[in-house]
């Protein structure tokens, strides 16, 4: 029974890259294999973002309509402290309150972000009867916990053995 928990569970990982007193970038893998950029708000709260981004760790996904949005979005479930916590498409930090924010990367602003949602959001429905998570680390912590030292950098950038399909 744990096998087939296991084995009918979709991983996102998202890691954080840079984090600055304005913003949080990130790569977000799909099954270990990078999928796009996402942009988050600073990881230290400010007067623009007074909560920062959510805290690092592992949270249950689900794809539910928001009501702020009207559309169905991915959920993040559980967060401490945060209600609402979604990943869609926005273009830089002023468009996320919280939120994850998912595109194509390019400093601190994202482009082609409904694009990449709508690609999520597919991929997510495609396998409807799995379980989905999602965890946020940093490169040392991703690292250590799924890949070996001397292919932390290959596991990264040429993604994890996850089958995705």
């Amino acid at each position: 029974m744990f096998f087939s928990k296991i084995i009918n569970t979709m991983l996102l990982s998202l890691i954080r890259t840079n984090a600055t007193p304005n913003e949080t970038t990130g790569i977000l893998l799909i099954g270990g294999k990078p999928f796009c950029g996402t942009l988050e708000p600073p990881t230290v709260p400010n007067a623009a973002h007074p909560k920062g981004a959510i805290p690092l760790g592992w949270y249950k996904l689900t794809l539910t309509k928001s009501p702020h949005f009207g559309r169905v979005l991915p959920l993040v479930n559980y967060v401490p402290g945060f209600e609402g916590i979604r990943i869609h498409a926005g273009n830089t930090v002023k468009d996320t309150a919280g939120c994850i924010l998912v595109g194509q990367l390019s400093g601190t602003t994202l482009f082609h972000s409904r694009t990449s949602e709508q690609d999520l959001i597919a991929k997510l429905q495609k396998h409807p009867e799995d379980e989905h998570y999602i965890e946020i680390t940093t490169p040392d912590r991703f690292y250590t916990e799924h890949c070996s030292s001397a292919h932390a950098l290959a596991c990264l950038f040429g993604g994890a053995q996850f089958d995705l399909d």
